[in-house]
Parts: C-alpha cells; structure tokens; sequence
C-alpha cells in the first residue's frame, strides 16, 4: 500500500469509528436490557457477541455503500487516486469489522468471566462447545463480505445509475446468499427462500476457505468498478 492509501485508511477509520462508537453504544444497551428483563430462552441464551453480529451485518452494508457513494468522490475531487483510495477503504473496512467483533468478543467474555446470573444461559459460540474463536473468526469474515456487497452496490449506483445500481442489487444478494450457504448463523439469506434443498453446511475449515475466496473475487470486481468510475463534479 502506498502512503496516500495508508493516509486514506487511516482518515477513513477514524471517521467511521464515530459512527461504530454510536451504533456499538446503542446495540450494547439494548442487549444487556433485553436479556436482564426479558424471560425468554432464545434470548437468554444468546451472547453478545452474537446479537452484535444480528445487526453488524447491516450496519457493514450502510457503510460500504456510504464508502462508495459519499466517500469515493471526496477523495477523487481532493486529489486522491482512485487505487489509494480503494486501497485506503479496503483497509478501513477491515479495520471496522475486526474493531466490531473484536471489542464485542471481549467484553462477551468479560460478562462470561464475572458469571453474572442473567447471563449464566448464554452460549457463547454459535459453532459449537469450545469454538469461540473460531465463531469470531466467522463472524468477521460474513460481517467483512456485507461490508464488501454494500461498497460494490453503493459503486453501482454511482456509476451506472438506476439499472446498474439494481445489477448490483442482484449480484449482491447471490454473493450473501452463496456465503450464507456455508454457515448456520441466523443471517438474512434473501434469496434462500426460494430454494426448498436444504444445503449441508461444511466443515469449518472449508467454509472459512471459500468464503475468503468469495471475498476475493468481490473485491476484484469492486477495484474493476472503481478504477472506471467517473467522478462527478460537485
């Protein structure tokens, strides 16, 4: 990465950081209130790291298109190369996803640690006994590919227009949905339901290869977007 990518990444993060400072706030309290008030086995059971991870998928989404939409013509109209700025947002953007899994799977094993009663229920690994870090690794890399869908939407839309814009749509909703595929988690899968097969989930291993395989083969195809992209004069 070049200085001016490294400079981007850094001026990115910190900007996005503000918005994860607010969101991680918010979806913090609300867990803690409803599994303290609420009797509900599901509920109960479930960890923080994992109720972050219901929401984080979405609130990636908004970021990677802001990235594109907002973010990408800023830096273009101030000088910046269109490969320093992908290089920077890249690096943002898993900056903001390993800061989102990574602080809320510390403080999950925190309130396991100090065994608080309200939460004496909750399982901490969606994968099964004694695969915490394997679930955080997970959660990451399906948080990283939202954030990935929504940079290559937001892209589609600005550069194209309407139609390329619901192209974008499209092939966003097969890349998550084809991601889904490999793990169990209670994420939206759009276009699963229209497939009455119920697919086997792999092995971990597998699944973790071929979803940074998945990832890669988006990011190509957001740099091939990007470095085309046209910039509109403010």
């Amino acid at each position: 990465m070049n200085e001016m990518g490294k400079k981007v990444a850094a001026d990115l993060y910190l900007v996005q950081m503000k918005w994860v400072a607010w969101y991680l706030s918010i979806v913090y309290v609300m867990y803690f209130a409803i599994v303290w008030f609420i009797n509900e086995p599901d509920i109960r059971s479930m960890s923080l790291l994992t109720f972050t991870f219901q929401t984080s998928t979405i609130f990636m989404l908004v970021c990677g298109i802001l990235s594109s939409s907002v973010f990408l013509p800023l830096y273009v109209n101030h000088g910046v190369t269109r490969k320093s700025y992908f290089q920077g947002a890249l690096v943002s953007a898993i900056g903001l996803a390993s800061t989102i899994i990574g602080l809320t799977t510390i403080l999950t094993w925190i309130v396991h640690v100090l065994k608080i009663d309200a939460f004496k229920e909750v399982v901490l690994s969606s994968l099964g006994v004694n695969s915490w870090i394997m679930t955080s690794i997970a959660y990451f890399l399906v948080v990283m590919m939202y954030s990935l869908v929504g940079w290559l939407i937001g892209l589609g839309f600005y550069r194209y227009g309407g139609i390329g814009g619901f192209v974008t749509i499209i092939a966003g909703l097969v890349i998550v949905s084809l991601n889904d595929l490999l793990w169990s988690f209670n994420t939206p899968k759009p276009l699963m339901g229209l497939l009455t097969y119920d697919f086997p989930v792999p092995n971990i291993v597998v699944a973790i290869v071929a979803s940074f395989a998945i990832a890669a083969i988006t990011v190509i195809a957001v740099y091939k977007v990007v470095k085309d992209t046209p910039i509109k004069i403010a």
